[in-house]
């Protein structure tokens, strides 16, 4: 996993693997956003199969997925409001640019999460 600490809050990487949840684990994520629709390259492991894991390890998920270099400012404003639930946590894509595309736009604005503090360090 190419993981990329973007601030305290969030980070973000390419697609995960199952054995990736163990990192995140130790990343103390909170929640799981996948930015990836299932099916863009043949053996790509799918979001439920992701989620599941993640979720018997207590890591939430939410599927916020759309196409490369299409994120709509609803995806931008989907972000925003994952932003405000103040958890730790960590995108993913394919490559993770994506993901830091969506991060940036949520930023321009000025609500990409420069203010996190979490409860639970």
């Amino acid at each position: 996993m190419n993981y990329l600490k973007l601030n305290e809050q969030i980070s973000a990487s390419g697609q995960l693997t199952l054995s990736d949840i163990e990192r995140l684990i130790d990343e103390k994520v909170e929640l799981l956003v996948c930015n990836r629709p299932n099916g863009e390259d043949a053996g790509q492991e799918t979001y439920e199969a992701i989620a599941a894991a993640a979720t018997a390890h207590g890591i939430d998920t939410k599927l916020l997925a759309f196409s490369s270099y299409q994120i709509s400012n609803d995806d931008r404003d989907s972000l925003i409001e994952i932003i405000a639930e103040k958890k730790r946590t960590h995108l993913y894509c394919r490559s993770g640019a994506r993901s830091k595309r969506l991060w940036r736009m949520a930023n321009k604005i000025g609500c990409g999460g420069h203010d996190y503090t979490s409860d639970k360090e």
